[in-house]
């Protein structure tokens, strides 16, 4: 699913990234397709190359190309999503304390395109003073940074978004940032499940949702139709 916000409202808070924003109108609302729209040639990644860490905004890259974002909870496999997506198994790093990645950490792909990691959110053991610096890095990142092209939101598909989730939606939304939203470990839910599980998260998200990208990074299912999307909307392919 893609959504695309109408409302021009900004505002800064704490949580998911911030929570003060108040602005939930219903945007633009698309689909990623069933199968796919383009010749898998088009739309892949031949070459991926990690740039540099970022701890404080002053050390923003200028890299003169379109960037995307990727977001999600420290527990939703954002960097194993992005291995998988960058076809590296190990260019992205996973951290072995969930929660404490301090920095934004971009990646170069195919010369024409940053992919960018940002720190999990919603880990409740690391301190709050270090979490207050991640959510002012990455505000701070999401709000000013004219390359950012959309922000892939990356949720565990076995779970109900929860308030932390909606503020990040929310909060994107405010800004009309281009969002993609995917459902990973798909891999985690029989199939038979799947359908209840995709509608208790509709309910949970009305005005945000109509048929999300099921994904997961342990099989590559759905990365595929991830990855054309993105490019489409980018004017890549």
């Amino acid at each position: 699913m893609v959504l695309r916000g109408d409302c021009n409202k900004r505002s800064r808070g704490q949580g998911a990234y911030s929570t003060a924003y108040g602005c939930r109108c219903p945007g633009n609302h698309r689909t990623f397709p069933q199968q796919s729209p383009l010749d898998p040639v088009t739309a892949r990644i031949t070459k991926a190359a990690f740039v540099t860490s970022v701890f404080k905004p002053s050390q923003f890259p200028l890299t003169g190309l379109p960037e995307v974002a990727f977001a999600g909870r420290s527990n939703a496999g954002k960097s194993s999503l992005l291995n998988r997506i960058l076809g590296r198994h190990n260019l992205v790093k996973v951290s072995s304390r969930p929660g404490f990645t301090r920095s934004l950490n971009f990646f170069l792909v195919n010369d024409s395109v940053y992919f960018v990691d940002l720190p999990g959110y919603g880990y409740a053991k690391a301190p709050k003073h270090v979490q207050s610096k991640w959510h002012r890095l990455v505000e701070g990142y999401i709000e000013t940074r004219k390359p950012l092209s959309g922000v892939v939101c990356i949720f565990d598909m076995r779970r109900v978004p929860d308030q932390l989730d909606l503020d990040l939606l929310d909060y994107l939304h405010a800004l009309g940032r281009h969002v993609w939203l995917v459902l990973n470990k798909a891999d985690k839910i029989s199939q038979p499940k799947r359908q209840g599980q995709i509608q208790a998260i509709r309910r949970r998200l009305p005005g945000f949702i109509d048929k999300p990208l099921i994904i997961s990074a342990r099989t590559g299912e759905g990365v595929q139709l991830l990855l054309e999307a993105i490019w489409l909307w980018l004017g890549l392919a």
